[in-house]
């Protein structure tokens, strides 16, 4: 693999999210200091009805934050896009389906931090110790999401094993089912630099996850690199570690270019 990788993110968090910091002119500024090719904007995606509000801007304020970006993107010269995270549940699929087709968003990102189980409580693999079914229904919820063609790339696919502490038949078939989707619907996986910063899981980082990614590699899948920043400072941290980490797991990296309103990658 080549080492000369270019260098973008796409995965930003502003204080729009409500646990993130930084305004989006800041980090356009931290992005030109840095020598960003691209930087793009992916605070979590609002729902109509607050669901998930804790972890997300009002819905209100979608037109602030993407009026936020427009601003930058006639201030400055370099590419500036405007996407959003998004927990995908199927009953929002038209909520989804309009914000894709409005073209007030060049991308959308799918991430699945919200398992929901038969009773329809809620565990989350940042918090929660996952049992074998949780991982199932993160599956379920994920490939469910890239099967809408809605989404861009998946955010941090294997976030499961933030929350479940063992590589066995379950966790593997889980990655291969998840692997396989990205390539048949040719949406790129992520390798996430967020997790480095994450407290340790049973020794180890929460993610990126070793053994996902060698698979990862072995299947021939593609993946995106993602500070996955909620802070200005972090923009580019351990940008470096998550290039030399796809280079070890003989990940191939794709590389993003702005083109016509919408998030593409560079052949």
């Amino acid at each position: 693999m080549n080492r000369s990788i270019e260098r973008y993110n796409i995965h930003t968090h502003s204080f729009y999210c409500g646990h993130g910091s930084g305004t989006i002119a800041e980090y356009v500024d931290e992005a030109l200091d840095k020598g960003l090719s691209i930087l793009g904007f992916s605070d979590h995606c609002p729902f109509p009805d607050s669901f998930l509000l804790r972890s997300r801007m009002r819905y209100e304020q979608m037109k602030d934050y993407e009026a936020d970006i427009a601003r930058e993107r006639a201030r400055v010269d370099m590419p500036i896009i405007t996407g959003y995270e998004c927990d995908y549940f199927p009953r929002y699929r038209s909520f989804f389906e309009d914000l894709k087709a409005s073209g007030r968003t060049d991308y959308l990102i799918t991430g699945t931090h919200f398992i929901v189980r038969a009773d329809e409580s809620r565990v989350s693999p940042f918090s929660d110790r996952l049992e074998r079914d949780d991982v199932l229904r993160y599956r379920d919820q994920l490939i469910g999401a890239v099967e809408t063609g809605l989404f861009d790339f998946m955010a941090h696919p294997d976030l499961y094993m933030a929350g479940y502490f063992q590589w066995d038949e379950t966790a593997i078939t889980v990655a291969e089912q998840i692997i396989q989707a990205s390539m048949d619907h040719g949406v790129p996986l992520e390798i996430n630099a967020n997790g480095l910063q994450k407290p340790q899981v049973d020794g180890r980082a929460p993610y990126p996850y070793g053994p996902f990614w060698e698979l990862a590699g072995r299947m021939g899948a593609r993946a995106v690199l993602s500070t996955d920043a909620h802070k200005v400072s972090n923009l580019t941290f351990n940008r470096q570690r998550i290039e030399d980490f796809a280079i070890e797991h003989s990940v191939a990296v794709v590389e993003p270019v702005a083109k016509n309103g919408r998030l593409e990658w560079a052949r």
